[in-house]
């Protein structure tokens, strides 16, 4: 079985890490490549195989399916996604790591990934 891990799994989980470690609550598309590449690389040396999901489309679609959590930024040149001023993690704990696997969470959770963020 593969684990595929898409853009709602990848910003959900980015957002947690940083509001919880740094009280930050946006994140670059660039530090969001970085984070999702290291859980990856993270689950298969658990010999899990795991592919992340990302495409413009589906960042698109995710943009608009759950415009009720986050919103797109840029500063200069750089573009990433902000968690809104009303939305608590606890929101996206319950709804984004509740259904996770153990193995799944810990990579996004492990030391590692989350240094990729920037913490």
């Amino acid at each position: 079985m593969c684990i595929r891990i898409g853009i709602e799994d990848l910003v959900a989980n980015a957002l947690i890490e940083l509001a919880e470690k740094k009280d930050q609550r946006e994140v670059y598309f660039k530090d969001l490549d970085k984070y999702g590449a290291v859980v990856v690389k993270l689950l298969n040396k658990e010999d899990e195989k795991a592919v992340l999901i990302l495409s413009t489309e589906r960042t698109n679609n995710f943009l608009i399916d759950y415009s009720e959590y986050y919103e797109l930024f840029s500063l200069g040149k750089e573009e990433g996604i902000r968690l809104k001023e009303d939305v608590e993690v606890d929101e996206l704990w319950s709804k984004f790591r509740s259904y996770l696997s153990v193995k799944v969470m810990k990579a996004f959770m492990n030391k590692e990934s989350v240094q990729a963020l920037g913490v």
